[in-house]
Parts: C-alpha cells; sequence; structure tokens
C-alpha cells in the first residue's frame, strides 16, 4: 500500500439562472474555462433546492431575482442542508441589503454584474481548490485509518480492527442471545517456507492464503482478519448453531488440500484451526481469542491440517 497521490478531481455545478442571456454567457464561461466541471441547470430558486438537495453538487452558482424563490432564499436552505456548501452569488451593484444578508449566512462569494470574466472565473477556481482541498483532506485520513486498521500486506483487518469489532460482535450477542464464533488459524510449517524459499515468498503465501479464506466466508458480517505473522482469526457472528463454524473450518481445511499456486511455484500448504465459541466458551474478546488459539495448540498437537474446537480441549493432552 503506497503513500497516495492526489490529483483534481471532476466536479458537478449547479446554476440557477432566469434570465437566458446572462445564463448563456455563464454557461459559455464554464464550459470554457472549466471543462472538468459538469453543469446542473435551474430556472428557478425551487428546482434549484431540488436539483442540490437530488445531487449534492460542489459549487452552487445563483442570481438572486428568481420565480418562486429567490437566489438568496435558496442559498439560505442550501446552508441548512449543508453548512459547507460553496455558493457564489450573482448581483447587480445597488442590492447592498442583499449582498450583506448573504453574506450573514455564510455565502462563499459574490460577483457584480454586469459580470466580470475574471471575477467569475477566480470565484470558480477559488471554490474549485477548497473543494480538492477538502478531497485531499479526506484520502489523507482515509489513508491514516487504512494504516491503522488494515494490514499492510494482505488487505485485511488487523489485529486492532478485529478486536473492536469482536468487542461489539459480543456485545450484540449477549443482547440478542446468539452465538458467535472465533477461529484462530496458523499455517503449519511456515517458519520452513521463510527459512529456506526466503521472505518474498512467504508474503506471497500470505497473501494468497488471504485471498482463500476471504473465499471461505461468504457472508458480508463474517471477518477475516491478519492477526500476526503467519496467523490469521475469523469472526462468524450470529449463529444458528456451533456446526455453522464447523462447516466454515471443514471448508478451509479443505481449500488447503489444493496447492497454493505462487508467480514461479507451488506449494504445499496446510492449516491448523482452533474454535472458540460464545458463550459456552468465553463471554469477552480476550478469552474467545484465548481458548481459539489454545484449540489450535491442540490441532496441531493432534497432527495439524485439521481443526479443533475448544470445548473439547483437553489441557492434559494438549500440552
Amino acid at each position: 500500500m503506497g503513500i497516495p497521490t492526489y490529483e483534481q478531481s471532476a466536479a458537478t455545478l449547479l446554476y440557477a439562472e432566469d434570465d437566458n442571456l446572462t445564463q448563456e454567457l455563464v454557461i459559455q464561461i464554464l464550459k470554457s474555462k472549466f471543462p472538468q466541471i459538469t453543469l446542473l441547470l435551474a430556472e428557478n430558486g425551487q428546482e434549484g433546492l431540488d436539483l442540490f438537495t437530488e445531487k449534492r453538487p460542489d459549487i452552487v452558482v445563483t442570481d438572486i431575482h428568481m420565480p418562486i424563490i429567490n437566489g438568496i432564499q435558496m442559498a439560505k436552505k442550501i446552508k441548512e442542508l449543508d453548512k459547507d456548501a460553496q455558493i457564489i452569488i450573482l448581483s447587480a451593484a445597488e442590492e447592498v441589503d442583499n449582498i450583506l444578508e448573504a453574506i450573514d449566512i455564510g455565502i462563499n462569494h459574490y460577483v457584480l454584474k454586469p459580470i466580470s470574466l475574471e471575477k467569475f472565473i477566480a470565484a470558480v477556481e477559488r471554490c474549485l481548490d477548497k473543494k480538492n482541498l477538502r478531497d485531499q483532506l479526506k484520502q489523507q485520513d482515509e489513508y491514516i485509518r487504512r494504516m491503522a486498521y488494515y494490514d499492510n500486506l494482505t488487505g485485511l483487518p488487523n489485529r486492532q480492527l478485529f478486536s473492536e469489532l469482536l468487542h461489539k460482535a459480543v456485545a450484540n450477542a449477549q443482547r440478542h442471545k446468539r452465538l458467535l464464533s472465533v477461529s484462530f488459524l496458523d499455517l503449519d510449517g511456515f517458519k520452513n517456507v521463510n527459512d529456506t524459499l526466503g521472505h518474498f515468498v512467504g508474503d506471497q503465501l500470505l497473501k494468497c492464503t488471504a485471498d482463500r479464506l476471504r473465499l471461505c466466508c461468504v457472508r458480508d458480517q463474517d471477518t477475516v482478519a491478519r492477526w500476526g505473522g503467519d496467523e490469521f482469526v475469523i469472526l462468524l457472528p450470529d449463529l444458528d448453531g456451533p456446526q455453522e463454524a464447523v462447516i466454515v473450518a471443514q471448508k478451509i481445511i479443505e481449500a488447503f488440500g489444493q496447492p497454493v499456486v505462487l508467480p514461479d511455484r507451488e506449494l504445499a500448504v496446510t492449516i491448523s484451526i482452533g474454535i472458540s465459541l460464545f458463550p459456552d466458551d468465553g463471554d469477552n474478546g480476550d478469552t474467545l481469542i484465548n481458548n481459539a488459539d489454545f484449540a489450535m495448540f491442540c490441532a496441531k498437537n493432534k497432527g495439524r491440517n485439521q481443526f479443533h474446537v475448544s470445548a473439547n480441549c483437553d489441557s492434559k493432552k494438549c500440552h
């Protein structure tokens, strides 16, 4: 996952105007100077408000005097819907009271009529710059969140995000008296792959493992996460019975019965799985994970390439 790059994105502009000559001039300017902008046209304030409500354009340009509701009234209602909406008012010099009212409700720019080409273009450019800055900040926030909550190698949720999701799932299961399962998985002999074939091949294997696990957990509410190293965890909430967790584990064991195909080789890989169930094996996330981890240890001690349910673990036999 690389550091994101930012490019100016396309924008949508709503233009409300009932004067045909002015409308033609503004449209010509916009199409000539801002070809990346998609235009939405309205002939009165109510139509403009309806379009804004439906489309949420990035920029609004409006005349003041229009039928049904005027530009100031429309702008005020738009600001109530979205306080960050960027609005450019077109007004005559003598409309001082309207201009002051526009400033009071937070209008971003006003351009006097007859329209100055340079001032109008500058107002639109400032709105576009602000939009692009917002887009960049949003992308940065998403990137930071992804770095905090997702594994960089596999793209799966990481330990932090899994723990938070598990906490919420346990609370929901307690509230609605439902079952859930936590599965702890480990690739058998992964250290040998790293030691003999190198970490690059090991990383390829981990990515393929993540892809294969995703295919085995098909419900939207299921979560596959990388716990660390070659360890993965799976959360299956809202189960009708323990057998559903067993079926998924069997499916995973069968999936790894087929060689993992890498770009320059095939690897025969097996996987060991431990399963814990709420509420029988724990009433909180940490206990469920610990019991699933111990159940996986039991599976490895019994010969690997199998799953084991926590309730069936015998501590004396597993050590």
